[in-house]
């Protein structure tokens, strides 16, 4: 399989972790950096219409988009390990996930409000995401401190999405107020395939 990234996309960057942990399983994946993105990309054109990292392409000549749908693709080739193995966990984790994906489309989409001409950005939207980050900011608090750091989906997920954060939005302070969250990063980042995937903003 090789897996299409670019080094900044913290949606690429969920999978490329969650590769690096299927490899540990015996699961043949290949990255491949297809930067600089743009609607002319001599790769992804001709993959898929989205364009857009990451990307998946099968051995059978598949190929997926969307990050959600390569991670439980990944898991499923890893014989379920990128997940816990009780139901009960396994809604856990799933719940975690889902506040993960949240906390990174809200980032994003405040992300390229700022970026936009000052006389075209909507105060309305950015406050709103604003205020929706710092929702999904406690949730995860109140879920991950104290908690483990195995590289599941739903922690691969969490930290992708804050690492995010540190990057686009570190007026944020997501760890103000959040020992337990900050105490937890800092453990995920020990994992080489974490450090190494950080982005460079």
């Amino acid at each position: 399989m090789k897996l299409f990234y670019s080094a900044n996309s913290p949606y690429a960057r969920r999978t490329r972790i969650a590769a690096s942990a299927a490899r540990g399983f015996g699961v043949a994946v290949e990255d491949i950096d297809v930067a600089p993105l743009g609607p002319d990309n001599p790769v992804l054109s001709k993959l898929g219409p989205g364009g857009k990292v990451p990307g998946l392409e099968l051995d059978s000549g598949a190929y997926l988009c969307e990050t959600l749908i390569i991670t439980r693709h990944l898991n499923d080739c890893a014989g379920g390990r990128l997940m816990p193995s009780g139901q009960a966990e396994i809604d856990k984790v799933a719940e975690l996930e889902g506040i993960a994906s949240l906390l990174m489309d809200s980032l994003f989409v405040r992300a390229a409000e700022n970026r936009r001409d000052p006389s075209e950005q909507s105060p309305g939207e950015i406050e709103k995401e604003g205020q929706r980050a710092k929702r999904c900011y406690d949730a995860l608090d109140k879920i991950l401190s104290g908690q483990g750091t195995e590289l599941h989906l739903g922690n691969i997920a969490a930290v992708a999405a804050l690492g995010y954060a540190d990057g686009r939005h570190p007026g944020d302070e997501w760890r103000q107020g959040r020992d337990g969250l900050r105490a937890w990063f800092d453990e995920m980042m020990k994992y080489p395939s974490v450090a190494d995937t950080t982005p460079n903003f």
